[in-house]
């Protein structure tokens, strides 16, 4: 046993020194930071590098950061996705998702920011909420969990890191409410990181698909969970679903939490394994015909 333990060990500080030597050759400090480390940050208008962190960047986004601005912006998911977002994978993955379409001028602004600011600054994507940090997630072995580790992103046009504001990681997480982001991604989160952590594993495109189906679109997923075929697959009550229609919050929840059911096995769900396959096939035969339909509208 002792041993083990220290295989274990062994494995995590690999790791921690393989990250080290990679962020030494970027904009991110070189050291790990913990949710009690402490760091110097204010951003505001009047600095003089305000809004620069918001051009040329890819803002990858999550399905809570879609929840949250198609939201705001009153539109379907269909037509946020259409109108706001571009295909991305996530990195180090195969898994299909959307970034932010950023504006075709020369420094490729994000589509929301105004002299004045972000227009949608109380609901802004994850990635906006953790700068100046990031958050990494070392997972050992096959546990459903992993440590979770933070760095420091200093870029040279930031004047923001010589402000005398004084924050700790959780301080700040709590302040920007990224911490509220990580709750409501969490299920997410946890495939994502299974994803990066299987390396260069196949995924079947059915898996793919269905990933991307739940990430962006709940309006796509929910005409598939108010099937009979679902409901009979997983054993479902029609009250608990209709209570589900009836709450977009709860539902996206749900429909993360069954995500990462399908496709790593977590989770509590019984399953009628012939009822499942066939709701499966529909859903993914209706995601089909909507990707020809906009191929064509793109023709």
């Amino acid at each position: 046993m002792g041993i083990k333990k220290n295989k274990k060990n062994s494995g995590m500080h690999d790791i921690r020194k393989a990250v080290e030597a990679k962020v030494q050759k970027s904009v991110v400090e070189p050291r790990f930071l913990t949710s009690k480390s402490r760091f110097r940050f204010k951003c505001y208008p009047g600095i003089a590098c305000f809004t620069k962190c918001c051009s040329g960047i890819k803002i990858y986004l999550t399905p809570y950061d879609i929840f949250r601005l198609k939201n705001r912006l009153g539109l379907s998911y269909r037509d946020f996705l259409m109108q706001y977002t571009e295909p991305a994978l996530i990195e180090k993955s195969q898994l299909p998702t959307r970034s932010i379409k950023m504006k075709n001028d020369e420094g490729r602004a994000c589509p929301f920011i105004t002299p004045e600011g972000c227009s949608v600054y109380t609901d802004r994507p994850l990635t906006c909420r953790y700068y100046p940090l990031g958050m990494g997630t070392m997972k050992k072995d096959d546990s459903m969990t992993g440590e979770n580790f933070f760095i420091k992103i200093r870029e040279d046009h930031c004047l923001g890191h010589n402000e005398t504001t004084e924050w700790t990681i959780d301080a700040w997480r709590a302040d920007q409410e990224s911490d509220l982001y990580d709750e409501m991604n969490s299920d997410w989160m946890a495939v994502v990181l299974k994803a990066k952590t299987l390396g260069f594993v196949e995924f079947s495109q059915k898996s793919l698909d269905l990933f991307f189906i739940v990430s962006t679109n709940l309006d796509l997923f929910k005409e598939f969970v108010l099937s009979n075929r679902f409901m009979d697959a997983y054993g479902l009550d029609p009250e608990y679903i209709a209570e589900l229609m009836d709450n977009e919050l709860e539902f996206l929840k749900f429909s993360l939490k069954w995500l990462r059911f399908v496709m790593f096995d977590e989770g509590d769900f019984k399953v009628d394994e012939e009822a499942r396959k066939k709701a499966k096939d529909k859903l993914l035969a209706e995601r089909e015909k909507q990707r020809k339909e906009q191929a064509a509208k793109v023709k």
